[in-house]
């Protein structure tokens, strides 16, 4: 599957399959592919000596068995912790992987949303490594960089425009989406917000203009539905709910193709 070659709205896994096993291991990555997922979320963030890590928060503790940030720690020293146990004992000697490893371990097919996780003065060196994995593996047609960062979908823009971009935002955020001024650095091909902020109307106008709008909706269950029809896809932590209504659902509004790179 293309990014922007669309046949129904996508179901993105956050983070993995939550609901089967610890978010952001490969082993969250496989368990979505396996339920059916069309692709997963993932988060990167660069370690000390340089590499891309996927990990969301900007310390390791919550989801491994050491603390700190991520950045003051090597490649090695991440490698060394326990990235399963505290989701389950089944998942002990889960690791944190490298975007290498996840492009070398999903299918070619599958599609990949990379959040970049960074602000400040990082945002060229991560979204330039970022960028190298991918063109290495030769991913630009199934992978989404992704960031509530304008200044980092800028970079990555800059460093390597055939990656499609997509500029995530929800109302709380420090990049909310009222700060139009800065979505033109962007150029984003994908509209990312929290469903709660999209509306019909919002909907039309980004399909207009030729971009395509990929909602994040974390819990399925909750929200007892499909975000909004015609949206074309969902980032979300309950999968199964997502592929239900996705595909128990009414046919949706035609998809428009992206024809914004």
């Amino acid at each position: 599957m293309k990014l922007g070659v669309l046949s129904r709205p996508l179901v993105i896994a956050h983070r993995g399959d939550v609901e089967s096993a610890p978010e952001n291991t490969l082993e969250a990555f496989r368990a979505a592919a396996e339920k059916g997922a069309d692709g997963v979320e993932l988060d990167v963030r660069l370690s000390m000596d340089g590499h891309v890590v996927v990990m969301h928060d900007r310390h390791v503790d919550r989801t491994t068995s050491g603390r700190g940030p991520v950045g003051r720690l090597t490649l090695a020293q991440l490698k060394e912790l326990d990235a399963g146990s505290w989701y389950d004992a089944r998942f002990n000697g889960a690791r944190v992987p490298t975007l290498e490893e996840v492009l070398e371990e999903m299918p070619k097919g599958f599609l990949l949303d990379v959040e970049l996780k960074v602000r400040g003065w990082g945002v060229m060196a991560l979204a330039s490594r970022v960028a190298s994995v991918i063109k290495r593996h030769d991913r630009m047609d199934s992978t989404l960089v992704a960031s509530f960062n304008p200044m980092a979908l800028f970079a990555m823009r800059k460093l390597e425009p055939r990656i499609p971009r997509g500029y995530i935002w929800s109302a709380h955020h420090p990049y909310p989406i009222s700060h139009r001024w800065l979505s033109p650095l962007a150029k984003a091909q994908w509209m990312n917000p929290d469903h709660r902020t999209m509306t019909p109307r919002m909907l039309a106008h980004f399909h207009r203009h030729g971009k395509l709008a990929l909602a994040w909706d974390q819990d399925m269950h909750e929200s007892k539905g499909w975000p909004n029809p015609g949206i074309d896809g969902v980032v979300t932590d309950s999968v199964s709910a997502a592929l239900r209504w996705r595909d128990g659902a009414a046919t949706p509004a035609p998809l428009r193709p992206d024809r914004s790179h």
